[in-house]
């Protein structure tokens, strides 16, 4: 999922961002506060960099300008394509919040997806069934037009017998592009490919993965995660990452290099641009059980430097060509993140973690657990089946 939110109020975003949590993750939402800065989003990120939108959401008038004149500059250009040369950008879904001062039916034939009063950022909640009808009807119509076109619903072939013949020599579309018309090709977007079934079988099989790691007390099983999860790889990346790449060769001579277990790129970049991941093990612990000076296990610290080799040289202008030909583009903003141990272990230690990161600076590194990764996957299908298209 990926949201423009055009809100005039910066000290807002939070809350907002809050509001739509059961949505959207957080970091698939981008707030901008005028109307330039959101029409040079979709000019700069949108439109020359073809990256994918799912909704606008805008409220009508911010520092005198008002939405009407956005909306114009979108179904201005009917030629302009987005998302892959997938989509015309026309189309794409733009919900109006008006103030309860504004007459509804001024807005009827304005062109915006949907309208509706909206009382403040604080009660977004209670409209989220308003985006995600919206949504949904955009995602209904792309498949309607792709079976039109004689492409089936997530098959992953062209049936150009059908497509190519004399009663279809031109079918109209609306939100598909002329591109996607003269080169048909499967669309390969979360909301296609992923359904609620394997979701909760790879849930399922995760919860056994980790039984079986905790009942054997099974060492060094690092691979048979990275196998999980390049079999399942949206238990990663869900419906907040476009991309990922799983041990990148990062060389910093000829015979040596560093390699991340995975690499995510995010929806958006508000706060980060790339993800590092390292996987380690559920039944790996904390904090050495002592009763004096409790303190990280010194294979924790193997792990925090690890990441630190990682940090050091993706932050390095050094290895800038190498950077930008693995990832394509150079990270300005990145993240680390440690997966490893067990949420209650975590929660019993956090004085004692958190002391200790702070000691020795470790804070740019999130530690993350394998329950906290089970509570993400278990929101991305709750998503998943709120967004569903039968």
């Amino acid at each position: 999922m990926r949201i423009l939110f055009i809100l005039e109020n910066p000290f807002a975003v939070d809350v907002a961002r809050n509001a739509l949590g059961s949505f959207a993750e957080p970091d698939s939402i981008y707030f901008v506060h005028n109307f330039k800065d959101a029409s040079e989003y979709i000019e700069k990120q949108v439109v020359e960099k073809q990256s994918a939108l799912d909704l606008v959401i805008t409220q009508h008038e911010i520092w005198g300008e008002q939405a009407l004149d956005f909306k114009r500059m979108l179904i201005s250009f009917p030629k302009q394509i987005y998302s892959h040369f997938d989509f015309n950008l026309e189309k794409l879904p733009v919900v109006l919040l008006l103030p309860e001062s504004e007459n509804l039916a001024f807005y009827e034939k304005q062109g915006f997806s949907d309208f509706l009063h909206y009382s403040g950022e604080e009660d977004l909640h209670k409209i989220i069934p308003t985006f995600r009808n919206e949504v949904k009807k955009w995602r209904r119509s792309v498949v309607d037009e792709m079976d039109n076109l004689g492409i089936r619903y997530n098959s992953g072939f062209v049936d150009y017998t059908y497509y190519f013949e004399k009663v279809k020599s031109y079918v109209d579309t609306r939100i598909l592009s002329e591109n996607f018309k003269q080169f048909p090709r499967k669309l390969n977007y979360y909301w296609l490919t992923d359904n609620k079934n394997q979701i909760e079988k790879a849930i399922d099989e995760y919860i056994k993965l980790l039984k079986r790691t905790h009942r054997q007390n099974k060492q060094k099983e690092e691979k048979l995660y990275h196998k999980f999860f390049n079999e399942n790889n949206f238990f990663l990346k869900r419906d907040n990452y476009t991309k990922s790449w799983y041990e990148q060769r990062l060389h910093y001579n000829a015979k040596n290099y560093h390699e991340p277990d995975y690499s995510l790129q995010p929806n958006t970049n508000y706060q980060t641009d790339l993800n590092i991941l390292e996987v380690k093990l559920p039944n790996e612990g904390f904090v050495k059980k002592t009763t004096f000076h409790p303190n990280l296990y010194s294979r924790v610290f193997g792990h925090l430097g690890q990441i630190n080799d990682y940090k050091e040289y993706l932050e390095s202008e050094q290895f800038d060509d190498i950077i930008r030909a693995k990832y394509g583009w150079r990270p300005n903003k990145i993240s680390f993140h440690l997966l490893m141990g067990r949420k209650q272990d975590k929660d019993d230690n956090l004085e004692v973690i958190e002391k200790r990161v702070r000691h020795f600076s470790q804070g740019h590194i999130h530690l993350m657990t394998y329950d906290e990764l089970l509570e993400y996957q278990v929101k991305y299908l709750e998503r998943v089946g709120l967004l569903e298209i039968k």
